[in-house]
């Protein structure tokens, strides 16, 4: 097949959207288009973009084989808003994340059109690809008791509808630039074999990363009750303090005021440059997260070498619980302190593979099997076969 017109609509382009889109755009073998609005105001994109990107379509008339979409879209109400021929063009959509699970942050009350909107725009997608099976799994499980609060003329057969179309495919990475041949640390010491990096990798003391947004699904609070229980104990460490903070400085001042030259950076990377030097020099990422459906900043890490801390609860069991011998999961604000403890005390010595699992997610590996979906999808002519409704 010649290579395709990819028409990639993104309601919120910010961090790992953008990340995704950029590096499928770079990594694919076909023609991207790309119509973007800038990350902020959630809740209205996915209230009104379809509308504007719709408009947007119909000033510019870009060429299309297919139309690819992330979850803050409203998909059916921008196919519904589209012109001939583009509303007879195959649509995928991309879930990064979902809003039935979501957690709510401590001020909102829940509302269910956001959720709504994921799932009718699930329906009227030719394919749904999620980043990870745990995600899959949530979004699928979710829907019958979703659903099931409609008082009436509640849609049937959902799940299985869903479930028929839907695939999964990672959120791709670059790939780390390692010296050929470099295996990956390992932690307290040699471990018995003759090669390896040495730990800490930049200087005496282990450096802590933190590469997330700042924002309370995040649960950057457990990050600094932690640091500050072990720097009271006299651990030796220092943290960079990466990722979004998205006018939440306040987070971790308390943790920069206590810590002072400890903290080795502070809020985003200026360059992308940058950013990959830190995931360079890491000795450890931690997530906190209380809701994570792949994690980007995490395999990007742990791609570059660094030793993963996860919460068990998450997706990060199912994507590197069974790859390596080491300990990487806690439960609960207590097991990250005793955890991170174990780690910076050498007591979780030993070689770490995990390195080699985020090699799957790397873009070189993965836009091979993004560019055989999108032409499968636009050689069926979108709708593929689909089980019936239960009734």
């Amino acid at each position: 097949m010649s290579a395709l017109d990819i028409l990639f609509v993104e309601p919120y382009d910010g961090g790992s959207h953008r990340a995704f889109r950029e590096g499928l755009a770079a990594a694919s073998r076909h023609r991207f288009h790309a119509l973007t609005l800038p990350p902020r105001f959630w809740k209205w994109r996915m209230r009104g973009s379809a509308a504007w990107f719709a408009d947007r379509v119909r000033e510019e008339l870009p060429a299309c084989d297919l139309i690819l979409a992330t979850d803050f879209l409203n998909a059916a109400d921008f196919r519904g808003l589209l012109p001939p021929p583009y509303d007879r063009r195959p649509l995928v959509l991309y879930m990064h994340e979902n809003q039935l699970t979501y957690p709510l942050s401590p001020d909102e009350e829940f509302d269910y059109h956001f959720g709504a909107t994921n799932i009718i725009s699930a329906l009227a997608a030719d394919r749904v690809v999620f980043n990870s099976e745990y995600h899959r799994a949530v979004f699928l499980d979710g829907l019958p008791g979703y659903l099931g609060k409609m008082p009436e003329a509640v849609p049937k057969g959902v799940r299985d509808r869903l479930a028929a179309r839907s695939c999964v495919l990672p959120v791709g990475i670059a790939r780390a630039s390692r010296p050929a041949g470099e295996r990956a640390p390992w932690l307290g010491g040699p471990d018995g074999s003759p090669a390896g990096q040495r730990w800490p990798r930049d200087g005496a003391q282990p450096l802590v990363l933190w590469n997330h947004r700042w924002e309370f699904d995040k649960r950057p609070a457990w990050l600094v009750a932690a640091l500050s229980a072990l720097h009271e104990e006299g651990r030796p460490f220092r943290v960079a303090l990466l990722g979004e903070p998205r006018g939440h400085e306040e987070t971790f001042e308390p943790l920069r005021q206590r810590l002072g030259s400890r903290v080795a950076a502070w809020a985003d990377a200026a360059t992308r440059a940058a950013y990959e030097a830190w995931l360079s020099r890491a000795d450890v990422v931690v997530s906190c997260a209380a809701q994570e459906y792949f994690g980007i900043g995490v395999a990007e890490a742990v791609h570059a070498g660094a030793y993963a801390v996860l919460p068990r609860e998450q997706v990060y069991p199912s994507l590197y619980g069974n790859a390596c011998r080491g300990r990487h999961l806690y439960e609960g604000a207590e097991g990250l302190v005793e955890l991170l403890r174990d780690v910076l005390c050498g007591r979780c010595g030993h070689a770490c593979a995990l390195p080699l699992v985020a090699d799957e997610f790397c873009w070189d590996r993965l836009a091979v099997r993004f560019d055989a979906l999108l032409e499968a999808t636009v050689a069926a002519g979108g709708k593929e076969e689909r089980d019936e409704p239960a009734a």
